[in-house]
């Protein structure tokens, strides 16, 4: 009966532990792949924290970038505030020389 069994080769005898040798083997066979799993998971666990790394790098050269934006339009505020500053200076010394030229004007006449 076991002689016909697939699990023999030609040349191999069946003897009394037959049934044990083929629990073996199928332990060594489930062993093997169990151990294929966890290498697959220990694989997809360590490509999930490599992920997060790149996101991660990606999110703060995002953020570098706005802040560097901010930083050059406050910049450019300050600049505009300081112009507008000069632009009111200046045109309190021209009203300030047009009443000079006036008096002077109205002096001569």
């Amino acid at each position: 009966m076991w002689q016909n069994n697939q699990f023999f080769n030609d040349d191999e005898k069946p003897n009394n532990d037959i049934p044990l040798n083929r629990g073996a083997k199928i332990s060594l066979w489930g062993s093997a792949i169990s151990t294929l799993g966890d290498a697959l998971q220990t694989l997809g666990g360590a490509i999930s924290i490599e992920e997060d790394r790149i996101s991660d790098a990606q999110q703060q050269q995002a953020m570098d970038k706005l802040q560097s934006q901010i930083d050059e339009l406050k910049k450019q505020q300050s600049q505009n505030s300081t112009d507008s500053s000069d632009v009111e200076k200046l045109g309190k010394l021209l009203e300030r020389l047009i009443e000079r030229l006036e008096k002077i004007d109205e002096q001569k006449k």
